[in-house]
């Protein structure tokens, strides 16, 4: 007897709704964040110059209590662990939904101030990919699509 594969439905972020990457900065100090959806959750990744997996941050919005849930992994001896984890919060918190930040940035010999450059800029286009999100209406937040149902051995 030969299975065929079954449609599912599954409720999804509407491709259409979400915005395109947030750019922030010039040159040496310029940050991109952008925003993929996961089913109803959302992938963050923020990078710069050269871009890598530095730290992740991932945040349930709160639902009711006092603060959401959140973990964070930092990979030694990278410093993105506070941006990964302020993109994860401010995004769960403008979307209503779980958020994974990716964050990785390197440029090569940074000075002081310009790590504080990129550290804002970085800031700056989280807060307008969050300014986005939370002006999606509800209704128009997910949408229904048909996938393949995983198969079962």
């Amino acid at each position: 007897m030969t299975q065929s594969a079954v449609r599912t439905k599954a409720v999804t972020w509407d491709p259409a709704v979400l915005p395109g990457p947030a750019r922030a900065g010039r040159g040496r100090t310029a940050v991109t964040a952008s925003v993929q959806a996961v089913g109803r959750d959302l992938l963050v990744t923020i990078s710069g110059g050269q871009a890598h997996v530095g730290a992740t941050a991932v945040v349930a919005p709160a639902g009711g209590r006092r603060r959401g849930f959140g973990r964070l992994a930092v990979v030694p001896p990278h410093k993105e662990g506070p941006l990964a984890e302020a993109g994860a919060v401010r995004i769960a918190a403008a979307a209503g939904c779980t958020c994974v930040c990716v964050a990785g940035i390197h440029q090569d010999a940074a000075t002081h101030e310009e790590i504080k450059a990129i550290v804002a800029n970085a800031l700056a286009a989280v807060d307008r990919l969050a300014d986005a999100l939370a002006r999606v209406p509800d209704d128009q937040r997910y949408c229904r699509a048909s996938v393949p149902k995983p198969r079962t051995p």
